[in-house]
């Protein structure tokens, strides 16, 4: 081989080398950017998870305070009818008149 075919390969095997480390580095950012969006995407999703959660207990109380509210509506009314007609028999034996309903 003379020296200018050695040279020329020489430098062409550097110029591969080189462009190999590039591209080994690219790949290797890609591989550290990868694992970061998982980090990213694994909160996430557990994040999700918890507020899923929380989302389910506040429907189930929302049920719960649904559920006290019109037996506290039933009671009232109730007492209001039972109030009433009490009000009524009082009017009755003093003789006055019932009170409007």
């Amino acid at each position: 081989m003379t020296g200018v075919a050695v040279g020329t390969e020489r430098e062409q095997v550097i110029r591969w080398l080189e462009e190999r480390m590039s591209i080994f580095k690219a790949v290797r950012q890609i591989l550290l950017e990868r694992d970061q969006f998982k980090a990213v995407a694994e909160a996430a999703q557990q994040e999700c998870k918890r507020l899923r959660h929380e989302g389910e207990q506040l429907r189930a109380e929302v049920s719960r305070l649904a559920a006290e509210s019109e037996r506290v509506q039933r009671e009232r009314v109730e007492t209001a009818q039972w109030l009433a007609a009490r009000m009524t028999e009082a009017a009755a034996r003093l003789g006055g008149e019932p009170p409007p309903a």
